[in-house]
């Protein structure tokens, strides 16, 4: 008897195993993919400059040769690439959930949550600039959001990409493989945060992450969350537009008041984003939907 148990439970084990290095696998490839496209946009830039000579824009400061305009370029093109690669990687998981239904509820509640959503990215900009957390990629940033090619590939090359990626890909791979949406929006936002490296960019892009990932799983829809995406980048692009060299004096912080207002902005903003996205979580549930999407 002892010994059935114990091939009982080994057998348990390994199926458990199977079943998560199935799950696994896909999203595992899709942020390699991440990563090498990332990596090939500031390689196509510098091959460029080397091959036409154009390396006269030198940062002395860095020792580094950057093109906001052909980063932009080639930033939009592989954000693109990846988002057509992630829909051919998860156009067929290879662990599907025949049962599979993805959450749904109306344009109206997803559009209050959005409104949400927006609060708690403004909360998320005052709690960052408190921190204060490194920003190393800082000038390659403001570079980019003063050049068209680079408007584009901020505002909509990187919501596009990311989302397909993400949230349509990762998420919905997960969800397939019966993960539990508290665990498919956490893994999804922990990775989104961490591939952005920078440290100010990690700690807002992983809150951020929880917030779109949210807004995938309860509506069903990659239209709400890319929306959001886009909203923040050109929100970004748009301060640098109008404040030109001064956004790297400019404090939100001090627009309001100071630090002690802002925290007291930080707790309503949060409290507030928090209240909206828990009644969109709980009310108006599909009642055919499978029970693996429910919020357990």
């Amino acid at each position: 008897m002892n010994k059935d148990k114990h091939l009982s439970a080994g057998s348990n084990i390994l199926q458990y195993m199977n079943k998560f290095l199935v799950i696994i696998k896909r999203p595992l490839i899709a942020l390699l993919l991440f990563l090498v496209f990332q990596t090939m946009a500031r390689f196509v830039v510098l091959a460029v400059q080397m091959f036409t000579g154009s390396g006269n824009i030198w940062n002395n400061a860095s020792g580094k040769i950057f093109d906001a305009q052909l980063m932009g370029i080639a930033t939009l093109a592989c954000n693109v690439l990846l988002a057509v690669s992630c829909l051919a990687l998860f156009r067929r998981s290879l662990y599907t959930n025949n049962s599979y239904a993805p959450s749904t509820t109306s344009w109206k509640r997803s559009l209050v949550a959005l409104g949400g959503c927006i609060l708690g990215t403004i909360a998320l900009n005052l709690l960052s600039e408190l921190i204060a957390l490194p920003n190393i990629m800082e000038e390659q940033m403001l570079g980019m959001c003063r050049e068209p090619w680079g408007i584009l590939a901020i505002a909509i090359g990187a919501p596009l990409g990311e989302e397909v990626m993400f949230r349509w890909g990762i998420m919905g791979h997960m969800l397939r493989g019966n993960c539990s949406a508290q665990a498919t929006i956490a893994v999804s936002a922990v990775f989104f945060g961490l591939l952005h490296i920078n440290p100010v960019q990690v700690f807002f892009a992983t809150a951020m992450g929880i917030m779109l990932g949210i807004l995938y799983w309860r509506s069903g829809n990659l239209f709400w969350p890319f929306l959001l995406h886009l909203l923040n980048n050109s929100a970004a692009c748009l301060q640098v537009w109008m404040l030109g060299d001064k956004v790297k004096e400019y404090s939100i912080v001090d627009a309001i008041g100071g630090t002690s207002y802002a925290w007291v902005a930080i707790a309503i903003l949060l409290m507030a984003a928090s209240a909206i996205l828990w009644w969109y979580i709980t009310g108006d549930r599909n009642k055919n939907r499978n029970n693996t999407l429910r919020w357990k």
